[in-house]
Order: structure tokens, then C-alpha cells, then sequence
């Protein structure tokens, strides 16, 4: 039996997976390893695992791979944080961007990019990550991901740029006002979270042309700080995962068109395919 694992910024998708290709799956909580130390990441996991049946003893391999995992400091976290629950197994730990390239490219070259909670992109060679734009998180980067479009929605809240009906909507759809939302940004732990939840709202009233205005800014932020940056990118399929992606999709073939690229494969979850990667 082997485990993949997928996991961003606010959730981890685990795919238990015997001999005979039969998977059993089980969601727990994110735990990016630049915010959560490995104690922390025992203990989210300890009662989520505890309530599984599965027959650790049997797992040889977890391939896990997660945001925030790109330096060997930060698999090291993981890695000490899961071996108390898989004892026998090999563990593998890698950043979410191998997987993202292993699940929408397979063994062709092309641009994988990642849009959900966080943003991320690399060019993959058909066997390799070969060139990674740095994302610089939700600080400095993430252009494009569901904080970001979060972030950018709680600016034109608090900037007095939504229109009025749909300002109205957001203060009784999250019972908010403007000293409440600064009083909860500043106050929270986990503000790319905070801010991606938002993207929930932004998804709703796509169709209003000021909020349709507000997404396709942020995708060709996207676009040109990241994207852009790889050369040929105009001759190559730039493929997608993850949530943003998902329910943005037309947004993102707008901008993409501007920008002379061609949109490949669009998939909000690449766990079905990497459990097909590593089962053959």
C-alpha cells in the first residue's frame, strides 16, 4: 500500500492506495511547514488519524507533496511530523510544483501553475522542474491566488470601490464593517487563509463588471510576473490546478489570450493523477 498526499496552504487531500488500485480518501487540515513547526503538525494530525482504519503497518511508500515544501529545512519538518504515523514507509516529501507538473504535463514539457489559497509556477521538461519564478507568498506575491483575490476584494471593500449593492451584500453576508475587518486581518494568524476565504464572495458576483474587472487585474498580474517570464511560453500549454483555477476558468482564457498563451489542462485537484503516476 502507498499514500499520496497533496496539500496547500488550508487543506490536505490523502489518498490511501493498495495493490489492487483501491483508494481510500481522507482530508485533513493544511499545514504549510514555513508557518507550523513539527509538534504542531502532530498534533493537527493526531486525532484526524486516529479515527482512520487503515492498516498503517502496510503503508511502504508516502509520496507527499505540499506548499512550502521546496526547501530541505521545510521537508525535514514534514518528514519528522509524519514518521510517527507511518513507521515501515518510505517518505517522500517534495514541493506542490513537482506535482502539479507530474499531474497536467505527465511526461511533456509545458507550464504548470498553481492557483488556489497561494500561486506558484514552474516550466517542466517532461522529467523535471527546470525553471520555478519565485512566488514570493502571500506577503510580497501570490498574484492571482485566492488570498490575493481576497486581499484585493477587502482593499475595494475598505477603499470604497465595490459598488454599493454589492458592498452591502458583503458587510450582511459576513456581518462586516470596516473597523471589524481591520480588527480581524491584523488579529489573525494565518491572513493568507483569512484573506482566500473571501474568494468564496469574489467567485459569487464574477458576473458584476466591477468584480470581473478586480479578477482579471489580479490573473494578469499573474500573468506577467510569473508566466511571461518563461521563455517560450507563447509555444507551450499553460496548465492549471488547483481551486482559483477551477472557477475562474474563463477568466484566466481571457487573460491568457491576451497575452498570446494557449491554456492546456484545468484541474482542481491533481490527486486522481498522481495516483495514476505512481501506481504505474
Amino acid at each position: 500500500m502507498f499514500v499520496v498526499a497533496d496539500m496547500g496552504s488550508t487543506k490536505t487531500d490523502w489518498s490511501f492506495v493498495d495493490k489492487n488500485k483501491n483508494v481510500v480518501k481522507l482530508n485533513t487540515k493544511g499545514f504549510n511547514p514555513y508557518f507550523y513547526t513539527t509538534e504542531e503538525i502532530i498534533a493537527l494530525l493526531k486525532p484526524e488519524f486516529g479515527n482512520n482504519p487503515m492498516n498503517w503497518e502496510e503503508i511502504t511508500n508516502v509520496y507527499f507533496y505540499g506548499s512550502g515544501c521546496s526547501s530541505q529545512q521545510n521537508q525535514t519538518i514534514v518528514k519528522k511530523a509524519l514518521s510517527p504515523f507511518f513507521p515501515k514507509a518510505d517518505i517522500f516529501i517534495s514541493h506542490d510544483l513537482l506535482a502539479s507538473a507530474r499531474a497536467v504535463c505527465g511526461k511533456n514539457k509545458g507550464i504548470a501553475c498553481i492557483l488556489g489559497t497561494g500561486s506558484n509556477t514552474c516550466l517542466y521538461d517532461g522529467e523535471k522542474v527546470v525553471a520555478n519564478n519565485p512566488s514570493l507568498g502571500f506577503l510580497l506575491g501570490d498574484e492571482g491566488s485566492g488570498g490575493d483575490l481576497g486581499r484585493e476584494l477587502l482593499k475595494y471593500y475598505m477603499y470604497g470601490e465595490l459598488p454599493k449593492e454589492i458592498e452591502a451584500q458583503f458587510e450582511k453576508q459576513y456581518d462586516m464593517n470596516r473597523d471589524k475587518l481591520i480588527s480581524e486581518v491584523y488579529g489573525t494568524k494565518h491572513a493568507n487563509a483569512y484573506c482566500a476565504a473571501f474568494s468564496t464572495f469574489v467567485n459569487e458576483n464574477k458576473s458584476n463588471p466591477v468584480i470581473k474587472q478586480l479578477i482579471e487585474e489580479r490573473m494578469d498580474e499573474f500573468f506577467k510576473r510569473h508566466v511571461s517570464k518563461y521563455e517560450g511560453y507563447q509555444s507551450v500549454p499553460v496548465n492549471f490546478i488547483g481551486s482559483i483555477a477551477h472557477y475562474f476558468e474563463e477568466n484566466l482564457k481571457t487573460v491568457a489570450k491576451k497575452h498570446g498563451a494557449t491554456v492546456g489542462i484545468i484541474i482542481k485537484n491533481p490527486v486522481d493523477k498522481l495516483i495514476d503516476f505512481h501506481y504505474n
